[in-house]
């Protein structure tokens, strides 16, 4: 019997010693075949493995396998999900008895995945079999940790249920799984959607993750490259299983990279509304840099550089963002307010209700391109045209005017328009264009298919307010434009000034305007300006010359007060007067200035291209009786007018004698009723004299030659010319 009992035992160790050599390694073609059918039957898809194969089970469960490939999911099509050099897994064989899952070290080495999304929405990621997959059931709540996992999220609220049904049981059977050293190295990750033709792709993918337990947070690590740049990033989330159930979990992220540094804390569920939603912290060293980067490149030009932006946020699975409580800032403004971008079908439709402390439009514009150069005699000769055969002023030539100076050539580009629709309401603190400067104001925009409607409802300019529209249209090769603006009680003199660079004229008034244009730059939008515009102006003046002086010192044969000068002022209790834009030639033929000294009226052309003046104006002195009297008529008053040409900032004045002669006995009476009692009054009345017995052009030539110490004019000559200084 004791033989036959060693003989037993000695059985039973054999067999048990041939057991543990199977046990313990196990031959390379079975583990192939047994793990292929395995993951066969569970999952249907294909995993090949065509390299190494090393599989230990005591003490530790270690398994090494090489070149690896893993089958999309049944029916769909494409290249493989996954590819990976070298599979390596750890696993301490005596928790696996007491059914826990205790991954101590798990790594993919070179991996290239393939997350796709075919056309019905079917992910290749997801690895429940089909009928499962496609199953509903209703959500119930989480096992115990949720609460204390989003109060470590700071989540105001407790996260949805999980989903249930087919999941459940799946995520049951790894309620034991604790995850130790998970590491990604050297992957690349494919990210395609059929549905819309995403296509991206992350390399250099570099990622460390640890997990104490599926109710507990995951920590995630790493780094990836993407279009060219390479981006770090660190995540937290919680509870993980819900990265298995689909249902809602808590994300703390931050990323950072050459392009611009995040942070996201808030919630992430596929199966949710909103996608995303939570605090987003932005920054970026160049916003045009960072949206070409993302591939939205914006138009070539200036702007749009260092920038932030703070909010909460909510993505939709179809990329609708939806942003409240934004605070953004770049170059040098700061907008709060709420915004909103749907990428839509055919183009992305923004919506936003902003409040912008400053803006200046400058940063924005082309700098302002090489204008030609006019040359002196060209202007010279253009802005004293010579007389005509009949004796009348030949107009301005525009067409062979040389190119201006002043207008910018630098293309301006609108494609942004037609990169998407908007409705945008904002609120100014303080808006600049060019040298226009503009307080507090509204604005209502619409875009729509590249035309730009924008609406000021409110205006407070020049210490006046005002209303207006413009209107960029985008659509055509040649974009256009439209203005039209109504100002109230606007001081005149800073308006005039920032607007057209003449500052001449003060006082307070109202403005009214309205044009249109078209063109790729500035000169050639001021070239095709056409439309209308009306000015009345009170208690001004206009600077550079003290009329009702210039005339008296005529009248006391002085030619003082002719020159240009700064500090000198022709003071109006009224001025009005309206004019007519066509193709950049402004007309006006009812200027009227009122004060109780003098009246004048003006008529002419402004050649807004060329900046050049046509222009002539009637200064009238009154007599001393109708001084007195606002509404006495200029009938009985000595006016000479005066033609003004040349350069807007460089004026030419000539007076225009001619205009006189065409009507000598009403100058006659004039002269007599304004003159009789001036200094030299014996000149005045041989002058007078001369003037009645003789050819009256001529002898009216003579007077007023005398009385301004000059030698009677030739035959023909009806100008006396005085040059300006330059405006300083």
């Amino acid at each position: 019997m004791r033989f036959v009992f060693y003989g037993l035992v000695g059985v039973v160790a054999l067999v048990l010693g041939a057991g543990a050599f199977l046990y313990m390694a196990l031959p390379t073609d079975f583990v192939r075949t047994e793990i292929a059918d395995i993951v066969s039957q569970r999952t249907g898809r294909t995993l090949t493995v065509e390299g190494g194969v090393s599989i230990s089970l005591y003490p530790d469960v270690t398994v090494d396998l090489g070149n690896v490939t893993l089958s999309p999911p049944p029916g769909m099509k494409g290249e493989a999900f996954l590819s990976v050099r070298t599979l390596s897994l750890k696993v301490p064989f005596w928790p696996l008895l007491r059914q826990k899952l205790v991954v101590e070290r798990f790594t993919l080495d070179h991996p290239v995945v393939a997350f796709r999304t075919d056309k019905s929405g079917r992910r290749s990621w997801d690895f429940a079999p089909a009928e499962m997959a496609s199953a509903s059931a209703p959500a119930v709540p989480l096992r115990g940790g949720q609460a204390d996992a989003a109060k470590a999220n700071g989540l105001a609220t407790a996260l949805p249920p999980a989903a249930t049904g087919a999941t459940r049981p799946r995520v049951d059977a790894l309620a034991g799984l604790q995850l130790g050293d998970v590491r990604i190295t050297a992957g690349t990750f494919h990210f395609t959607d059929d549905r819309d033709g995403t296509d991206e792709t992350l390399t250099d993918v570099s990622m460390q993750a640890s997990l104490p337990s599926l109710q507990g947070t995951i920590k995630t690590s790493g780094a990836f490259t993407w279009s060219g740049v390479p981006i770090m990033v660190k995540a937290e989330v919680a509870p993980a299983e819900g990265l298995l159930t689909g249902a809602p979990v808590g994300v703390n992220a931050a990323l950072q990279s050459a392009k611009a540094d995040g942070a996201f804390k808030g919630r992430y569920g596929v199966s949710q509304a909103a996608l995303l939603a939570g605090k987003l912290d932005l920054k970026t060293a160049s916003v045009r840099d960072l949206l070409a980067w993302l591939r939205r490149p914006l138009p070539r030009g200036p702007g749009f550089g260092a920038g932030s932006l703070s909010a909460d946020i909510s993505l939709g699975p179809k990329g609708a963002l939806k942003a409240t409580n934004a605070t953004a800032s770049a170059d040098g403004w700061t907008a709060k307010g709420a915004f909103g971008i749907d990428p839509g079908a055919a183009k992305p439709m923004l919506a936003a209700d902003l409040t912008i402390d400053r803006l200046d439009l400058n940063a924005y514009l082309p700098a302002a391109g090489a204008a030609a150069k006019t040359s002196a005699d060209a202007t010279t000769s253009k802005a004293t045209p010579d007389k005509g055969k009949d004796g009348s002023k030949p107009e301005l030539d525009l067409a062979s005017t040389a190119d201006p100076s002043g207008w910018s050539t630098a293309p301006i580009d609108l494609s942004a328009l037609r990169l998407a629709d908007a409705d945008v309401t904002l609120t100014l603190g303080a808006l600049q264009f060019q040298a226009i400067k503009v307080g507090r104001s509204v604005a209502v925009a619409s875009l729509k298919d590249g035309t730009l409607r924008t609406r000021f409802k409110e205006l407070a300019l020049y210490d006046g307010k005002g209303t207006g529209t413009v209107v960029l249209d985008a659509k055509p090769a040649v974009p256009k434009i439209e203005t039209s603006f109504a100002l109230k009680s606007v001081q005149v003199q800073p308006l005039l000034q920032d607007a057209a660079g003449i500052g001449r004229m003060s006082g307070r008034g109202n403005v009214s305007f309205g044009f249109s244009g078209a063109g790729k730059n500035q000169r050639d939008i001021v070239k095709t300006l056409n439309g209308t515009g009306k000015i009345e102006v009170a208690d001004g003046a206009v600077a550079g010359y003290d009329v009702p002086a210039i005339l008296k010192n005529l009248q006391g044969g002085n030619l003082g007060g002719l020159k240009d000068d700064p500090a000198a002022k022709t003071p109006f209790s009224a001025l009005t007067a309206s004019a007519t834009t066509t193709n950049g030639v402004l007309a006006s033929d009812d200027l009227t200035l009122v004060s109780p000294a003098l009246r004048m009226t003006g008529a002419g052309k402004v050649f807004l291209p060329s900046r050049l003046l046509d222009y002539t104006v009637k200064p009238a002195i009154l007599a001393e009786a109708d001084a007195t009297d606002a509404t006495a008529s200029s009938g009985a008053a000595l006016a000479i007018p005066v033609h003004i040409t040349g350069p807007w900032a460089k004026p030419n004045l000539a007076l225009d004698l001619g205009e006189i002669a065409k009507n000598p006995t009403a100058a006659v009476n004039a002269v007599k009723q304004a003159l009789a009692k001036v200094k030299g009054s014996d000149k005045v009345g041989e002058a007078v004299t001369k003037l009645a017995n003789s050819k009256e052009g001529k002898a009216l030539g003579d007077l007023l030659g005398g009385l301004l110490g000059k030698k009677p004019a030739g035959d023909g000559a009806t100008g006396i010319g005085l040059q300006a200084d330059p405006v300083q």
